[in-house]
């Protein structure tokens, strides 16, 4: 926000003042939100996943009891038909508690490289203020931006082999795999864990927790280094996203 100060004493007439949307902002609160969702679903997973693999136990049991000769086949017809059938509904179950969380934790990821796509580009209008240079700026990816800004500004930049910048590279993984999605295939153990390739999409409790300590840490970084505080909207539950700024023409440009 524009310093009062600023504003009235300038030698000149008084800058027009702009609301902008802190879009970066918006995408953060949102990815956080849609996190604390995905934490909250945990419990409902688990008492389904409790009643899944309890139902698989007994339809096991039976299974042994008539492979080891103690039940002959009509028995185990009739015992396990009906689990079966009750394993059934308690698989669409667990199906349905999962897809709480997997629909939040890919939300998760989008918003995430949201925030951060919006948050440099923010930062490259600020320097650049327009002209070619913004222009083939907002041509790069979205991680050749963030490389590239800070040694634009000559600053040191980030180190790709170590956190925050590590943790970012997965955050884009992640979300290329999901928006840009191939169909992934596992064999089906009937009421036992979630599938492996989850965990190859990010799509865990754990892994949303990561995409946004990325973007907590690639702002807090880049904030570091222009020897500015970070971001306030990191920290804040605030959700007015609306910021006031002076008009372009009074920036300081490269």
């Amino acid at each position: 926000m524009a310093d009062a100060d600023e504003i009235w004493q300038s030698p000149f007439r008084p800058p027009e003042i702009y609301t902008v949307l802190a879009v970066d902002a918006m995408y953060f609160h949102a990815a956080r939100q849609a996190h604390a969702k995905g934490v909250a679903s945990m419990r409902r997973i688990n008492r389904a996943q409790g009643r899944a693999s309890r139902q698989q136990e007994r339809i096991d049991a039976w299974n042994r009891s008539f492979e080891e000769g103690l039940v002959d086949r009509f028995v185990h017809v009739e015992k396990v038909e009906p689990l079966a059938i009750q394993m059934d509904g308690l698989e669409h179950d667990l199906g349905a508690a999962h897809g709480i969380l997997l629909s939040n934790v890919g939300t998760v990821h989008i918003l995430s490289v949201a925030a951060l796509e919006a948050h440099i580009n923010m930062r490259g209008e600020d320097f650049f203020a327009s002209g070619r240079l913004l222009e083939a700026f907002e041509r790069l990816s979205l991680d050749a931006k963030w490389l590239l800004f800070p040694r634009l500004r000559g600053l040191t930049g980030f180190d790709t082999g170590s956190e925050p910048f590590q943790g970012f590279d997965r955050l884009i993984k992640f979300r290329n795999r999901l928006v840009h999605y191939k169909t992934r295939r596992e064999l089906w153990h009937g009421g036992a864990a979630p599938p492996q390739f989850l965990l190859d999409l990010g799509l865990t409790i754990e892994a949303s927790a990561q995409s946004l300590a990325a973007v907590e840490g690639m702002t807090a970084e880049l904030a570091r280094q222009l020897g500015e505080s970070p971001p306030s909207w990191v920290d804040r539950e605030d959700t007015n996203f609306f910021r006031l700024d002076l008009e372009r023409s009074e920036r300081e440009t490269p």
